[in-house]
């Protein structure tokens, strides 16, 4: 989905609170800017760990118009409101599609002990990202 601003302003992903932003490719870091050191060293986390992942996934954007929001929520409460089912177990981060997009949740601001989960979600989202809008565009025509 080639969503806009304004799509994601309004969707329940959004928290008012996100006052600034990081776009390296596909992926965005949304944050609240009292955040921006977490959200610093996760932009370059994934510089130096995902290379060969963000390669892969910036060709999967470009033709799929999509991309992969991190959010990092400021409260856990915030977070709960954007993922209603993660209520239900305890885990410092949530991964939903959202059209051909994909949203990764930040239980708030995370601890460092979790930043190897967030890379590895990262990596597996990037592995494994098959945006509907990229398989028909290579799907053979019908006669």
């Amino acid at each position: 989905m080639r969503s806009s601003y304004t799509t994601l302003m309004q969707s329940k992903y959004f928290n008012p609170a996100f006052n600034s932003a990081i776009f390296d490719g596909p992926v965005r870091i949304y944050f609240a800017q009292f955040h921006e050191a977490l959200a610093l060293k996760i932009y370059f986390l994934i510089q130096q760990k995902l290379s060969a992942e963000m390669a892969k996934a910036k060709e999967v954007s470009k033709a799929a118009g999509a991309n992969i929001l991190v959010m990092v929520y400021p409260t856990e409460d915030s977070f709960l409101l954007s993922f209603e089912d993660a209520a239900k177990h305890i885990s410092p981060l949530e991964v939903e599609k959202w059209h051909d997009d994909v949203v990764i949740g930040l239980r708030g601001p995370i601890a460092d002990e979790n930043l190897d989960l967030l890379v590895e979600s990262l990596r597996l989202t990037m592995e494994n990202w098959r945006p509907a809008a990229m398989l028909k565009a290579s799907a053979p025509a019908e006669v």
